[in-house]
């Protein structure tokens, strides 16, 4: 017999009757197991012979145990297409770059690299942009997300250049989003709002005195209340925002201040489908950070969250934090398809910007060496390196092929193992057993009640 590759067995939350869990990311199986079973399933795990019938024929019946390696395999190439097909069901997002440059000197913006491009969209661009995706979409439409830089700056022709981009998205039937700093959003949701909106994601890293601090504008003032204004009016609108907090050693406790703030005025009780969070980590991507000292690993970042929460639960109320997947068969019962790739580049997500340069990703936008081709003046794309970013998958990359948790992390990002590895075929490992672990004891007593 063969013991699955993708066999986790990690502790659960601490209770008498079941001190772990299995969870199997090809098949789909999630069980708790009690202290006889896990020794059991250690002993098969060391190559040990069982001797329990009953219990071998469940472990095979729930994807646990094969009769051989080759057996695995081929559920592996089973379950690709089923994977490929809900990824070509998902609806691309085409970001567009009106403009590189921002209204905000955040410290940490990993797109400090490309300040020289400094220059706004013209509406020849936009006119080729727009032809483009009803030649390259014909049967699918993808959302359009305004991103910058800034793509929401207060300035008379940026305001013009927004106004006619929203326009021609409404006339040819793309919802649109954007992702601001907010700073300017109450200016310009009359323009948005032309078009159907699909959200508007805005960054606030803290209560007033934290924002201001991390988040001023170029001239140095703060920024809190202006966003907020804009946030407030939004929200009556019901224009759908996503709060995003970019958080660190420096500002993570003052994220209690912030979700208390935010309920204070109902915001917290909203539908997700108006108002939703993220909780985003400040980490280096292209640059070296000014204070390395301050960041957090992502496994230490969630960590941080359940010892805040659990002192501070208005923070559950604030956000649900998924635990690669945890939050998830606690709401369906279910784990997620195998993700046989989680880099979303040139498949589900590229990048249009105001020099008629094509990138794959939000990661990867304006970064010279990342430039995959041009939309303007003519058409060209490097259909070889295209090709390489959405070949990508765990079945593709070598150091991904003998890894237990591959199939949860999908590779991870691209185009920071491009930066880290020199190849787009590189992993980018996520601590994803520690990822899960935290989430087994975050939702325990969920997972407890369900009855596994």
């Amino acid at each position: 017999m063969y013991f699955s590759q993708y066999n986790l067995i990690l502790p659960m939350k601490e209770n008498p009757k079941f001190p772990y869990a299995i969870l199997n990311s090809l098949s789909g199986g999630f069980d708790l197991v009690s202290q006889e079973d896990y020794e059991k399933l250690m002993a098969l795990k060391s190559g040990e012979i069982v001797e329990d019938s009953e219990f071998l024929a469940n472990l095979q019946s729930r994807g646990y145990l094969y009769q051989n390696k080759e057996d695995e395999n081929q559920r592996l190439q089973e379950r690709w297409p089923e994977f490929n097909q809900a990824l070509h069901e998902t609806s691309p997002q085409v970001l567009l770059v009106p403009t590189y440059t921002c209204n905000l000197a955040c410290p940490y913006c990993y797109e400090n690299g490309i300040k020289h491009k400094k220059d706004l969209i013209t509406k020849d661009v936009v006119d080729t942009f727009f032809k483009y995706l009803a030649q390259q979409f014909p049967d699918q439409k993808p959302f359009i997300t305004l991103f910058g830089g800034e793509a929401l700056q207060n300035s008379v022709r940026q305001k013009e250049m927004i106004d006619y981009i929203v326009k021609e998205a409404a006339s040819g039937g793309y919802a649109i989003s954007a992702v601001s700093n907010g700073y300017d959003l109450k200016e310009y949701l009359d323009i948005l709002q032309q078009a159907e909106i699909k959200e508007i994601q805005v960054t606030l890293d803290g209560p007033k005195v934290v924002q201001d601090q991390r988040r001023p504008t170029a001239g140095g003032q703060g920024t809190y209340d202006k966003i907020m204004e804009g946030l407030e009016e939004a929200i009556q609108r019901k224009v759908p925002i996503n709060l995003r907090a970019v958080v660190d050693k420096t500002n993570f406790e003052d994220l209690v201040i912030l979700a208390e703030d935010l309920d204070s005025r109902g915001w917290l009780d909203l539908p997700p489908q108006r108002f939703k969070t993220a909780i985003g980590r400040n980490y280096e991507l292209f640059e070296c950070s000014a204070t390395p000292q301050y960041l957090l690993g992502q496994a230490e970042h969630w960590a941080m969250f359940m010892e805040l929460a659990e002192k501070h639960p208005i923070l559950k109320k604030f956000h649900t934090p998924e635990f690669k997947g945890i939050n998830h068969l606690v709401q369906t019962g279910e784990l997620y398809l195998p993700s046989y790739d989680t880099c979303p580049a040139c498949k589900t997500e590229w990048v249009f910007d105001l020099y008629g340069d094509i990138y794959g990703c939000t990661a990867s936008a304006g970064q010279d060496e990342f430039k995959l081709g041009t939309f303007y003046p003519e058409y060209q794309l490097k259909d070889q390196e295209v090709k390489e970013w959405q070949d990508r998958s765990v079945l593709t990359i070598p150091e991904c092929k003998d890894c237990e948790v591959s199939l949860i992390c999908g590779g991870g990002c691209g185009a920071i193992a491009k930066d880290r590895t020199g190849r787009v075929q590189g992993p980018n490992c996520r601590p994803i057993k520690e990822l899960l672990t935290l989430g087994l004891n975050y939702y325990g007593d969920q997972i407890l009640k369900m009855g596994y």
